[in-house]
């Protein structure tokens, strides 16, 4: 109960916290959310994940809260998060355009409060505040720098798939379009958003949590992550072969209604699979994340 109650007062503390810090953050998130259906920001996986990993080690984060210790408790931990919080408001201008930013100012936000208030949760929170850090921020800079030329691969393959079908569709580099059964003229374009590298961050974000509690050796992630990011590749193709079918039989409205859904569930699929295999893979390495061993994390 203390903990919870610990737990719950952190929270608190750090979403208002949040508000100064990146205030812009809720309407940026909206925007795009109301625009894409979360199509270009990984927020809804990365924040679905955290709350199954919080429920399923708290009894871990438990154990930290409830440690003993005082306010005198590693002051220095204590003074680098409060630095933090200033620093952070300080910077608010520079996060209030982009909702990558935003996002990253208020995981630092939560990480930092967490610091000023129970020190103790140091080593126990700063894989998840980095993981998420990085999976908020990667899509963007990925998409920005390989969308393009993924996607006029994505098409090429895509373009191969749908052959098999038999349905008669026209493309124009990343561009296609093909009449339905129903008389439609339907055309989309495979963009930079279309082209997996949100579905392929996710998963390595998760891979990257799965090795931090589950302790495997590097071999079996790294060769996991290698055989995953083909495997999505190879999926997001098979998604626009799918969307393509289903807008031939059915028409426009069911190829457009289709699309901001298939790729959650066939990627949610295919993380819940490669979760069941990781956990069979390798040897585990148990003193390799001190941190995250179950136990409180005390000072040397």
């Amino acid at each position: 109960m203390k903990a919870a109650l610990r737990f719950i007062g952190w929270v608190g503390a750090a979403s208002v916290l949040s508000s100064i810090t990146a205030p812009h953050f809720p309407s940026l998130l909206n925007q795009i959310l109301g625009d894409t259906f979360g199509s270009t920001f990984a927020v809804i996986p990365f924040v679905a994940l955290f709350a199954v990993i919080f429920a399923f080690r708290w009894r871990d984060l438990e154990q930290v809260l409830e440690a003993e210790g005082g306010l005198n408790t590693l002051l220095r931990t204590r003074l680098v998060g409060v630095v933090a919080l200033v620093v952070l408001a300080l910077l608010e201008p520079l996060t209030g355009g982009a909702v990558e930013t935003s996002a990253i100012a208020v995981v630092l936000t939560f990480y930092a409060a967490s610091l000023a208030l129970n020190p103790l949760t140091a080593k126990f929170l700063l894989p998840y505040a980095a993981v998420l850090s990085v999976g908020v921020s990667a899509p963007s800079l990925l998409q920005w720098a390989f969308g393009a030329p993924l996607a006029s691969l994505s098409s090429v393959f895509s373009a191969q798939l749908v052959g098999f079908l038999g349905v008669h569709v026209v493309w124009q580099g990343t561009q296609f379009e093909f009449v339905s059964r129903t008389g439609q003229l339907v055309s989309a374009v495979v963009t930079p958003d279309c082209s997996g590298i949100v579905s392929v961050t996710t998963f390595l974000g998760l891979l990257a949590l799965m090795h931090i509690d589950m302790h495997k050796d590097l071999r079996s992630t790294a060769t996991l992550a290698v055989a995953g990011t083909a495997a999505l590749a190879v999926l997001n193709c098979v998604r626009i072969m799918l969307l393509i079918w289903v807008g031939y039989g059915f028409g426009s409205s069911a190829f457009w209604g289709l699309h901001y859904w298939l790729g959650y569930a066939e990627f949610l699929g295919f993380y819940l699979a490669a979760l069941a295999v990781y956990s069979r893979m390798g040897k585990q390495n148990p003193g390799l994340y001190p941190g995250n061993s179950g136990l409180p994390y005390t000072p040397s």
